[in-house]
């Protein structure tokens, strides 16, 4: 369901039929080239095993189109640019690496890394010097969505004793003094100083790979940290969080991946705001219009119609960031013989950090076996300049007796009823609610808010209302504005409802927001359903915890290490916030604080991770407590007796 899987819900993992007397190398060549190359560096080893107990080769591509679709970010359309993208990463690694070796691009160091990462931000070479093996040096920004990787990291390569292909340079394992050659050099001293007039960063790398870590300039021991790293790039896919996430993604297209999306259908209608509470947290709803019993299944036994409704978060580069599904069944039909379909609406909330996101909804009719979806893209955050957010439209507006900060569209006790399909009666007046932001400091003058109600064809058919903001007004920078404007003269038609911000003594728009609205002779109600997942958003430790993720999608570590410690205050269980909040601290070279949550949570929080323990193990040895570090080491590796990683970091600290 998630990025990284939340307490949200508990989703079952998609285990395939095993078939133990199926063996990898009965394999027919073209399954076993697309497992050993085509998919050798992003396949987890769960997924590896469940491929080669398969035993037909429609099952296998069946398998492998799976492997592509839970993949791809644009799900639920025939291109998959992930897919894309791997094959051309694989086609550039086979064409420019490997020629010191006659090696197959793809199968070199810097091919791996290449098909995982992609281009690097910049790179610089060293060959043709005397005293120093031929190098290359590679930076990168982490743009995996995964915090298991430092935001910033160099890779470093180097081809040993001038014999072979470049390999990845380990500056614990390796040492600096791997690096050159000639009588001239005796300690890892004079390879930094001979190094550091290179320029491209090449001397830090050579002791750490992270550009923000301060390296031993008294006894230049390199950092064992960087050996880590390394470890978890050769083994990337099957790092936790990256395990997780390909769990949750296949637990979702598992109940969906036989649907088809249908292309004449009309996109999903949904109706979404973006606002923030008197603390300054943002959160958005979203409503769903279900306007045909065509989007569900009736249950025969309740009479009632039975909904699959999923949602999914990405940031607007397309990376998902949270996401989760529900079946719920719904009263939408009246009558007693003949029963008559009534439309309504399911509404949601999410917490949202600043940034710009994209929503994705779909609707799932199994017994069709149809998929309908929407989108809508989302912005939350303060702003730099006087900005109105989009309005929302209410049909009706009511006082509840007891306030719940959780459900959606109900702020400061007052439920909103979202409008269906922007369609409005001349009896009931337009209900509106939104938000003012004003950056910084206050403001020197009164604001004016001109509604406008206009045909889009009669030109003589509007309606204009006006009102007088005072600067007091403004809470933190933020006002939240709710009108009510009259429309009984109207006739029925399609108009425009525009909100200009002027200034009061000009006629200056300062800024505006505009959409349309339909006035119609019926009434158009549906009513307001919520799904149990908003209920979830209440409970201890999910909002900031989903907000951690969110940062972390939005590159703000800081903000996702304060998320995680509420998260974590909140519900201590929490295991995921606990191994997020270790791989933040450790990223960031912070040792202390990685100790501090170890001493107070124990190793309960931790055990399922190998990569929070090895982190943990080292945090220790760099604190000083080598006693410690070793100890939970051990104890690690009882729990992993052949995890790569710690093996990797015994081998350090031996």
């Amino acid at each position: 369901m998630l990025r990284s899987p939340t307490a949200l819900t508990v989703l079952l993992v998609c285990c395939l039929h095993v078939n133990a007397a199926t063996k990898p190398n009965q394999l027919p060549l073209k399954y076993k080239t697309w497992l050993s190359q085509d998919a050798a560096y992003i396949i987890t080893e769960e997924e590896r095993k469940n491929f080669q107990a398969l035993t037909t080769d429609d099952a296998r591509d069946k398998f492998i189109e799976q492997f592509w679709d839970i993949r791809n970010p644009s799900h639920g359309t025939s291109q998959n640019p992930y897919k894309e993208e791997h094959y051309k990463r694989i086609e550039y690694a086979n064409a420019h690496f490997g020629r010191q070796s006659n090696t197959p691009g793809w199968m070199t160091d810097m091919g791996r890394a290449y098909i995982q990462f992609g281009k690097p931000t910049s790179q610089h070479a060293f060959t043709g010097y005397g005293q120093i093996y031929p190098l290359e040096i590679w930076f990168y920004e982490n743009n995996t969505g995964n915090p298991s990787l430092p935001p910033f990291f160099y890779l470093l390569y180097y081809i040993p004793d001038d014999i072979g292909e470049y390999k990845f340079y380990r500056p614990g394992f390796d040492g600096p003094m791997k690096l050159v050659r000639g009588s001239s050099f005796h300690s890892n001293r004079d390879v930094y100083h001979f190094l550091k007039p290179l320029g491209g960063d090449v001397a830090h790398a050579a002791f750490s790979l992270l550009p923000n870590d301060p390296i031993d300039t008294t006894d230049f021991n390199p950092d064992m940290g960087s050996d880590i790293l390394i470890n978890k790039i050769v083994n990337f896919p099957n790092d936790t969080f990256n395990v997780r996430k390909i769990r949750a993604l296949r637990s979702m297209r598992e109940k969906v991946s036989s649907y088809l999306l249908v292309a004449d259908q009309k996109p999903l209608d949904i109706t979404a705001i973006v606002l923030s509470d008197p603390l300054g947290q943002y959160w958005l709803d979203y409503s769903v219009l279900i306007d045909n019993a065509a989007l569900g299944a009736t249950d025969p036994a309740t009479g009632q119609l039975k909904l699959s409704i999923s949602y999914r978060l990405f940031t607007e580069k397309n990376e998902l960031i949270v996401e989760d599904a529900e079946e719920s069944a719904y009263n939408a039909f009246e009558g007693s013989a003949e029963k008559k379909f009534q439309p309504f609406q399911v509404g949601n909330r999410l917490p949202l950090v600043p940034g710009n996101y994209r929503l994705e909804i779909q609707v799932v009719n199994r017994a069709a076996g149809k998929t309908f979806k929407g989108e809508q893209k989302v912005t939350a955050g303060p702003a730099k300049q006087l900005t109105i957010g989009m309005p929302l439209l209410a049909n009706s507006v009511d006082r509840v007796a007891r306030p719940d900060p959780a459900t959606p569209f109900q702020y400061f006790g007052v439920q909103f009823h979202p409008v269906v399909a922007r369609s409005l009666t001349q009896r009931d007046p337009i209900r509106l609610l939104f938000e003012l932001q004003q950056p910084g400091g206050v403001l020197a003058q009164e604001l004016q808010i001109e509604y406008v109600v206009a045909h889009i064809h009669n030109h003589e058919m509007r309606r204009t209302v006006s009102d007088t903001i005072s600067p007091d007004r403004f809470q933190n920078g933020r006002l939240l504005i709710s009108k009510t404007i009259p429309i009984a003269e109207l006739e029925p038609g399609d108009y425009r409802l525009v909100v200009n911000i002027k200034k009061s003594v000009s006629a200056e728009v300062l800024t505006s927001a505009n959409l349309p609205v339909r006035i119609d002779n019926d009434r158009n109600d549906a009513p307001l359903f919520f799904l149990a997942n908003s209920r979830n958003m209440a409970a201890r430790g999910v909002a900031p915890y989903i907000r951690a993720l969110e940062s972390v999608a939005q590159k703000d570590n800081a903000a996702a290490t304060d998320y995680l410690k509420q998260a974590l205050s909140q519900n201590p269980a929490n295991s995921l916030a606990g191994q997020y909040l270790v791989q933040l601290y450790f990223n960031g070279r912070d040792f202390a604080p990685v100790t501090d949550l170890y001493k107070r949570l124990g190793i309960t929080p931790f055990q399922a991770s190998p990569e929070a323990l090895a982190e943990i193990s080292l945090s220790f040895w760099k604190t000083g407590d080598k006693a410690q570090a070793r100890e939970l080491l051990q104890t690690a590796q009882g729990y992993f007796p052949k995890n790569p990683l710690l093996t990797a970091t015994a081998s350090n600290f031996r």
